[in-house]
């Protein structure tokens, strides 16, 4: 709780912002209640300097000038002539704008407006002067001029002795925690984070959750150098980066960026993501398609400009086409976000370093500093293609200081995390990789808090046939509520053989997820996947293995696949009596 400030670091505040900022921080040193503070937000194509919400007091819009009376040659109630010859808004005028596109904006949610569609707290704006004192403004006849509600304004003397509740116009309010979401998901759409918690589709309620202030900041840092983000299944690494992403398109308009995917599940979810935000953007006048988004290997073949050779070997794809790739890259990207990065081997991550421009900042320790924008997003223990670890510093990029870990999971149940991480722990590095990352357990925390989310099935597939009938038929959950994870291609097509005729026409192998079908694709292929109801395949045929490093894999494979599911995960095996992991699974739900 308290006051979170989004950005932090913004060396860029003139001294009279900084001001009005060490002042508003000072005004909430000690209030534990939640609030929000945005530095140069943006409203449509609007962009105040503070956005301060409070949840007792409600909204303020707050612009800063750090005019002096010397400085203001000539003003009328539209128009401010200034010294040094320019023309500007009058900053009153210029923030009952904001304050009216702020307004539109809320009055678009139901939960904010009461039944005279009037918003349920009072939205305030003020124009902020640190250097003009009120007797000059009197003097000057300023003060009628700036008389222009709902807007007002605070002189110097007054920003002395200001306190919170001047800021609101002694009004109060009491904002629940979904009202709160709702005005940071409206003002800045990409923070936003969907749920679904329910025990069936006739219960349902969508709940609409965002990043919380940690994971905001980290999305909005300063963009020079190279970050890290990590976290549990389910997290919002996605969404973080893809809020990363936007961050730096509405700082830079004229950038490229690009965002690297390991495979076309990642790279389709991604843009599903974009597109399903895009019209709420649309208002802030983002230039959302200067954000590209595609898989690492389409990337390398673009910037090695070869064919692919036939017949081409696993081999060739992870190792020859990088290092071609890397020799013949050119700095194109302004800046590259890379999702799932444990599964890129080390070339890889070289040619995304080659392929960034280099930018030139100034810190908010006011140095001059020049460096790459790489943004690395994933989850270590989900590393099912790379075996290594990366070693950072021989690839050029330094993570002391620029790393985060996420450990609240929006889509995942405890139950199916803490199976899954028990089931990983079992084996010895595994155990090692656990308690390095995310433990002690009971630090991680969870929105979904489904009961009962686990069930097993044994035998042949008409069983995991059955249970889909009820699940549609009888408990009406949708096709598309449903992902099905098999071993092997051939599996897929065997189990969709199985199914109801009708269940079947409306059923696809390999493909994401769409309106009206269902999903059948396997273990692999289902990174970037999630869905209420996943049913894990042949299990019994996961077997511990002799060497270490395939033991591992099969345990990560079906760590993947366990956390996919935010309401019921099914665990089928043909049978439980032989040992496998279906059996250890089983046997660790009892």
């Amino acid at each position: 709780m308290g006051l979170h400030i989004i950005p932090t670091d913004l060396p860029s505040l003139t001294s009279g912002e900084r001001k009005v900022l060490e002042k508003i921080r000072a005004l909430y040193k000690n209030i534990e209640r939640e609030a929000y503070l945005y530095i140069q937000p943006r409203i449509r194509h609007l962009e105040p300097d503070f956005i301060l919400i409070d949840s007792q007091k409600g909204v303020t819009i707050l612009e800063v000038k750090d005019w002096d009376i010397s400085y203001i040659h000539r003003a009328d109630r539209r128009k401010i002539d200034l010294a040094d010859g320019r023309k500007v808004d009058n900053p009153l005028c210029k923030t009952n704008g904001y304050y009216n596109a702020a307004k539109g904006l809320f009055r678009l949610q139901d939960v904010l407006r009461d039944d005279q569609a009037e918003l349920k707290f009072k939205l305030h704006a003020s124009v902020i002067f640190p250097n003009l004192h009120s007797n000059e403004i009197e003097e000057n006849r300023l003060d009628q001029i700036f008389n222009q509600p709902p807007a007002n304004y605070i002189s110097s003397d007054v920003l002395g002795k200001v306190n919170i509740n001047q800021l609101f116009e002694n009004e109060s309010c009491l904002l629940e925690e979904e009202e709160m979401i709702t005005i940071r998901t409206l003002l800045f759409p990409e923070i936003k984070v969907s749920s679904t918690k329910t025990t069936s589709p006739a219960n349902a309620k969508d709940l609409i959750t965002a990043l919380d202030a940690e994971q905001e900041r980290f999305a909005k840092r300063v963009p020079y150098g190279h970050y890290m983000v990590t976290g549990v299944p389910g997290s919002g690494k996605t969404v973080l980066l893809l809020a990363r992403a936007i961050h730096l398109v509405r700082e830079h308009p004229d950038w490229k960026i690009k965002i690297l995917t390991y495979n076309k599940s990642l790279k389709a979810k991604i843009e599903n993501k974009l597109n399903a935000i895009a019209a709420e953007l649309a208002f802030a006048n983002i230039r959302l398609e200067n954000i590209d988004i595609s898989t690492f290997h389409k990337f390398a073949l673009d910037m090695a400009s070869i064919s692919v050779p036939k017949n081409a070997k696993q081999e060739w794809w992870n190792d020859e086409l990088p290092k071609i790739a890397t020799e013949r890259a050119h700095s194109t990207c302004d800046a590259i976000l890379v999702d799932e990065y444990q599964d890129f081997l080390d070339d890889w991550i070289r040619l995304c370093v080659k392929s960034c421009k280099e930018h030139t900042y100034i810190n908010n320790k006011k140095e001059t500093v020049t460096g790459i924008n790489l943004f690395l997003a994933g989850d270590r223990l989900q590393s099912i293609y790379n075996n290594a670890d990366h070693s950072w510093r021989s690839l050029g990029i330094d993570m002391r200081g620029r790393s985060t870990l996420l450990k609240k999971s929006y889509r995942s149940g405890s139950q199916h995390i803490n199976l899954a991480l028990n089931f990983l722990k079992q084996e010895k590095k595994l155990e090692e990789e656990v308690n390095k990352f995310y433990c002690p357990m009971n630090e991680l925390s969870f929105e979904n808090q489904i009961k009962d989310g686990v069930s097993f099935i044994e035998g042949a597939y008409k069983e995991i046939s059955d249970t889909i009938y009820n699940l549609i038929y009888k408990e009406s959950y949708k096709p598309e509520d449903i992902l099905i994870l098999c071993r092997e291609r051939n599996e897929c097509n065997k189990l969709k053989k199985e199914l109801d005729y009708k269940i079947r026409q409306q059923t696809e192998i390999q493909k994401d997820i769409t309106e009206g079908r269902l999903i059948i694709t396997t273990y692999h292929s289902s990174k970037g996947l999630e869905a209420p109801i996943v049913f894990l395949v042949d299990v019994d045929r996961f077997e511990e293995k002799q060497l270490v490093q395939n033991d591992m894999q099969l345990r990560k494979l079906l760590y993947v696949g366990m956390t996919r599911s935010s309401e019921r995960l099914y665990i089928h095996a043909n049978s439980y009596s032989k040992p496998s992991f279906g059996k250890v699974l089983r046997e660790g739900t009892a």
